[in-house]
Parts: C-alpha cells; sequence; structure tokens
C-alpha cells in the first residue's frame, strides 16, 4: 500500500448525505453554532471536530462524477462565512479543506482522485501546511530523492487540529528545483505534532499546528502535479482567495450583529457597514461564479477573470471588516466614516439604518 492509502487505515466514519445546496447551508449554520460556544477541554475540542467529519460537509464539493453534489463556489463561499461567523478556526478549517479538494481535483491524477475524494464523501478531511525555516514562512519545504521514493525534513505551521485531518497538502521543491505539492496522511513515520492545537485558548482564537518532518519517507504516488508547474492564476488559488474572503466576511456579519445589538451611535453608521458588507456579499457570490466558470472553461482567460473576480472580492471583505473593526474598537470611529458623505447619502443610510436595527431585533423571535 501506498504512502497515499496509509491514511484510511484509520477507523471508518459514517458521515450524512448532504443532498441540495440548501441542505449544506443549514448543515453549516448548524455546526458552527455547536462551534461557537467554547470547548472545556482538548476531548471536547477534539468531539467537536468529529462531528464535523459526520456532517457531510467535507464531502459537498466533491465532483458529481467521483459521487459529490459540487456544489457552487458561491454557495461554498457561504458555508465558509456562516462558519466563520460562529468560530474562526472553524472557518479556517473547512476553507481549508474545500481548497485542497480543489487542489486534487485540478492537479491529482485519477487514481489520487478516486482514494481522496471517496474518503472525503466518508467524512475525511483535509488539512493545509505552509513551510517555515529559521522560524520565518518560507515557499515550501525541500524534497531530496531516496532511491525511488523522497525524503522530506523541516518545519510547518498548518490548520488548526491538524493532527485530526487525514491528509495534509504540503508545498515542497524537488531537487531540480521544480515546485510541486505532496498530500501527506496525517500519520506518518516522523511526522511530530510540536503541541496540541485542539486545546482551548482564552479568547477562543485556535493557533495553527506546529509540525515537524523528521526524515519522512514519501512515495510517489502522494506528488499532486509531478509534470510542470501550476498556472499562477490557477483555480486552487482563485478558491484559496474567495474563502479567504468569506472568511472575513463572517467575522464581519458576527461584529455587525453585535453593534446592531447594541443599537448605539447614530443610525447613518449602521447603515454604512451594512451596505459595505452588502457590497462585500456581492463581490464574493460574483467571484464564486467566475470560478464556477474557470473550473469548467478551457481558455486562460476563465482563470484570469476568476482570479481577479476572487482578489476583488477579498478586498471588499477586507475593507467591509476593518470599517466594522473600527466602530466597534474604540468606540465613536463611526463620525470618521461618515464624514464625507453627502447629505442625500446620508439620510438614505440614516433611513436604512433604522430598519437594520428594527430588522436584527426581529430576528430572534422569528428564529424562535
Amino acid at each position: 500500500m501506498g504512502t497515499l492509502s496509509s491514511a484510511l487505515d484509520r477507523s471508518a466514519r459514517t458521515a450524512a448525505i448532504i443532498g441540495t445546496e440548501d441542505e449544506a447551508i443549514a448543515a453549516a449554520g448548524r455546526i458552527a453554532e455547536a462551534f461557537s460556544l467554547p470547548a472545556q477541554d482538548s476531548a471536547a475540542a477534539e468531539a467537536r471536530h468529529e462531528l464535523l467529519s459526520r456532517t457531510g460537509l467535507f464531502g459537498i464539493s466533491v465532483p458529481t462524477e467521483h459521487g459529490g453534489i459540487d456544489v457552487s463556489n458561491p454557495v461554498l463561499a457561504e458555508v465558509c462565512a456562516l462558519a466563520a461567523a460562529g468560530s474562526a478556526a472553524l472557518g479556517e478549517v473547512l476553507a481549508a479543506h474545500f481548497v485542497a479538494v480543489e487542489k486534487v481535483r485540478s492537479h491529482g491524477s485519477e487514481s489520487q482522485r478516486n482514494t481522496v475524494f471517496s474518503a472525503v464523501l466518508a467524512g475525511a478531511r483535509l488539512a493545509r501546511a505552509s513551510a517555515r525555516r529559521n522560524s520565518e514562512a518560507a515557499d515550501c519545504l525541500p524534497l531530496a530523492a531516496s532511491g525511488l521514493a523522497w525524503r522530506l525534513g523541516g518545519e510547518a505551521l498548518c490548520t488548526p487540529c491538524a493532527r485530526h485531518a487525514d491528509w495534509l497538502l504540503m508545498p515542497v521543491r524537488l531537487d531540480g528545483g521544480r515546485p510541486a505539492v505532496l498530500l501527506l496522511p496525517t500519520r506518518l513515520d516522523g511526522l511530530h505534532y510540536v503541541a496540541n492545537s485542539c486545546e482551548p485558548v482564552a479568547g477562543g482564537t485556535q493557533a495553527a499546528e506546529h509540525v515537524l518532518f523528521k526524515d519522512v519517507l514519501v512515495d510517489g504516488d502522494t506528488l499532486l502535479q509531478p509534470a510542470g508547474e501550476a498556472a499562477t492564476h490557477g483555480v486552487p488559488r482563485s478558491l484559496d482567495l474567495l474563502l479567504e474572503a468569506a472568511r472575513r466576511k463572517g467575522g464581519a456579519r458576527a461584529a455587525l450583529r453585535h453593534l446592531l445589538d447594541e443599537a448605539t451611535g447614530e443610525p447613518v453608521v449602521s447603515g454604512l457597514l451594512s451596505a459595505r458588507l452588502a457590497a462585500a456579499d456581492a463581490m464574493t457570490a460574483e467571484a464564486g461564479r467566475a470560478i464556477d466558470a474557470a473550473q469548467i472553461g478551457l481558455a486562460d482567460q476563465h482563470r484570469t477573470n476568476a482570479f481577479l473576480a476572487a482578489v476583488a472580492a477579498l478586498a471588499a471583505a477586507e475593507e467591509a471588516a476593518a470599517a466594522i473593526l473600527r466602530v466597534s474598537d474604540p468606540p465613536g470611529e463611526g463620525t470618521v466614516l461618515t464624514a464625507s458623505l453627502s447629505p442625500h447619502l446620508r439620510a438614505i443610510l440614516g433611513e436604512s439604518g433604522e430598519l437594520f436595527r428594527t430588522e436584527n431585533r426581529r430576528q430572534p423571535e422569528t428564529e424562535s
């Protein structure tokens, strides 16, 4: 058995079957609520990750020819936004998984896709790693040839609670200088987790998992893109940017709800912040549709359009999140944001701000 398939040695899970995009959105909302509460200890945190594996969310982006429902990328972004609104770590875990699945879809062999996608539909999770060198960020780790296999050494920072995942996506560089990506099982001889990143921390911010690779032997079946470099503006990179925008947007939604609950300050500020977040929503949806087109289109222009749209969505989400943060801490920054508004726009945003506050007060009653 090769290195890639050794991840299947763990006990089999039973994951729920998600058959529609609406079911995916509903499942994301439920698991986000579960993750929004602080875990008492590492065992409870790991139990929540096991629950996540059983929701069926990990399989929603698997292509239809491999048994999945291949949800649209706007829906994938909304799933990550809902998750991030409940827990930043949950949003990061799901986004990293979906990008890794797209890497396998775009650059994996048919055998790799068959192995990984069938496991993902059963609840397997993919995590991502970023190389470190001398305690600083690096592009990748060197991969040294060892007969018909390779040896991997170095350190990396991974998605939170990566030890609970099944595979780890690791950027590497081959002997000739060519970049590649490895999809490694998370339980390999020589792979060491420095600390338990599932351990609850003050403030609820989950740390990245620090991993050491000590002369890890890997086979060729883990190499995702052995034939040349991936496109600079390929679909996986655009999806990564899109889901980063979605996570920023999800966190901003939660912060804005808190501001609307307090209902302090001028209504025009609430209206302006809500409008900026709505603009980020629209740009994220547009970027998702552009990535949908790039996944099936053969022209380079499709990939270029997807990348540019994803960058625009991330910029809009970052701007909306930063504006909400400025108003939240320190209080009173709203007057700075609205100082340059025309009287006409100020009046309209004030009206919309009052409406948003009213709707926010009604929401709990509607849900109950």
